[in-house]
């Protein structure tokens, strides 16, 4: 596949994954392998992986990084580090990576410093309560699940949300 070739198939791709990926490795990837049929494969590949890991997430009954917190009316922010004594951080200035078997890291700003006026004491797991809705989250994983250079590819799943009580 040539290199205008792969920007077409990058542009016209309709979930907006395609433009999550590194575009070298998509290059490498495409073009050694000769095809179109390669990226097709890769893409779909990786869209079933999202979605299994957007579907165990969901069934986590506990928070986990990632997740949403409404934490006064209509403001939210995402877990950014759950602490081993039942606390918890919140910030919207994080990577989150996620991975098989609905696991989610946040990385990054775990303490945002826009979100200073939240009482601290208030940070408490049992101070969360589970609602049924979901949220639209950046986050990452790695390509077909295999971790390597380049490999890192962004997109948008849904995440669970919590009301701060």
């Amino acid at each position: 596949m040539t290199y205008e070739k792969l920007i077409k198939k990058i542009d016209s791709e309709k979930s907006g994954i395609a433009k999550g990926y590194d575009i070298t490795f998509l290059r490498d990837v495409c073009y050694a392998n000769n095809g179109e049929k390669v990226f097709d494969n890769l893409i779909d590949k990786d869209l079933k992986l999202f979605s299994s890991i957007e579907a165990e997430l969901l069934k986590k009954e506990e928070p986990q990084d990632g997740d949403f917190v409404e934490y006064a009316d209509n403001k939210f922010a995402r877990i950014s580090r759950i602490h081993y004594d039942g606390t918890f951080q919140l910030s919207n200035k994080i990577g989150v990576y996620v991975s098989k078997g609905g696991c989610a890291q946040a990385s990054g700003c775990t303490w945002d410093p826009d979100l200073d006026d939240i009482e601290q004491d208030r940070l408490m797991l049992n101070n969360l309560i589970s609602t049924q809705k979901t949220m639209q989250g950046h986050c990452w994983m790695f390509s077909e699940g295999n971790s390597g250079g380049r490999r890192g590819v962004y997109y948008d799943i849904q995440f669970k949300v919590w009301q701060l009580n």
